[in-house]
């Protein structure tokens, strides 16, 4: 028996998101790192003020001060390239705590729309910088398509003509495609393919679940910030265990992966390192002062509740 990853799509995100992540080291460090890939992008693009300033979102302008203000209201209400990025930050934060501070791993990944990339990022096809320059492109296309009428084919087109100048490499799990529904291992192009069209066709959402279960999966682990995917696979699925990050907390999250997987976890003490894991649980927690101790100083975050649904994006 084995476990899953899954990664929200757009109508996941909400204010603060970022700033809820587990507090971990491999959560930080990710932050860490996008912050000053971010930053490097938009001085290479020319941004200037932060994510609320000027008249519009316009090239590096959402996150010339790094990852401060990606995740305020204001910036993913606005900006298409803001809820893109902070999603992926998300999924990977939070990927990376499970992996590398729990020790849960997956055997295969699969991503609803935007979730795709986060998904690459874990089966090692993209980097994170590589995954962070490609959703960039995805979110300032999607928003130039929806002001000139542009098809979504030709979205597409743009997104395949960039992956294909990144660099090839060997994946380390497979990849379940939302767009083709099947798994993916050995095959980069196809990983690929998977991830520009996601933009012009639907999530075969029903042919991804099936791919899990032909895969023997346990139990499906939904990444920040998401909660819908694992309802609707609890529903379609009721043998398989269906857990959210978000809704858990990273601690009760691995542990109970590792409980479906057959795995004997530890049982931390009660409200132990608190964060979402400890006793006010997810939704009553708000981390320190600041937010997360991975972020870089700036406004506190936003609170507000979850959405409650997930887009295809």
């Amino acid at each position: 028996m084995s476990i899953a990853f899954l990664f929200p799509g757009r109508g996941s995100q909400r204010p603060g998101m970022l700033h809820r992540l587990p507090d971990t080291e491999a959560s930080a460090t990710v932050l860490a790192e996008a912050d000053w890939a971010l930053r490097k992008l938009a001085s290479r693009t020319g941004g200037a003020g932060g994510a609320g300033s000027g008249p519009g979102p316009g090239p590096g302008r959402e996150y010339a001060d790094g990852i401060v203000e990606l995740d305020s209201r204001e910036a993913l209400e606005r900006s298409p390239v803001a809820c893109h990025l902070a999603l992926l930050i998300a999924g990977v934060a939070g990927a990376r705590a499970l992996t590398e501070d729990e020790e849960v791993r997956p055997v295969c990944v699969a991503g609803h729309g935007i979730g795709g990339y986060a998904a690459a990022v874990l089966a090692d096809v993209l980097t994170f910088e590589e995954a962070l320059r490609a959703v960039r492109l995805r979110g300032e296309l999607l928003h130039a398509a929806e002001s000139t009428n542009e098809p979504g084919g030709d979205v597409a087109i743009r997104l395949a003509q960039h992956l294909a100048t990144v660099k090839r490499r060997p994946q380390s799990v497979a990849y379940v495609g939302g767009v083709q529904g099947r798994s993916l291992l050995g095959d980069t192009n196809a990983v690929f393919d998977d991830l520009a069209w996601s933009v012009a066709r639907p999530v075969r959402w029903g042919d991804v679940t099936s791919a899990l279960a032909a895969k023997n999966v346990a139990c499906c682990v939904e990444l920040p910030p998401g909660r819908v995917l694992t309802a609707q696979l609890a529903a379609e699925l009721p043998g398989m265990r269906a857990v959210s990050v978000e809704e858990h907390g990273i601690a009760a999250a691995a542990e109970l992966a590792r409980s479906a997987a057959g795995g004997a976890p530890p049982v931390p003490p009660p409200g132990q390192g608190g964060g979402p894991d400890g006793p006010d649980g997810p939704d009553g927690w708000r981390g320190p002062a600041g937010g997360h101790p991975g972020m870089p100083a700036g406004p506190a975050a936003p609170g507000g509740p979850h959405p409650g649904r997930s887009g295809s994006a």
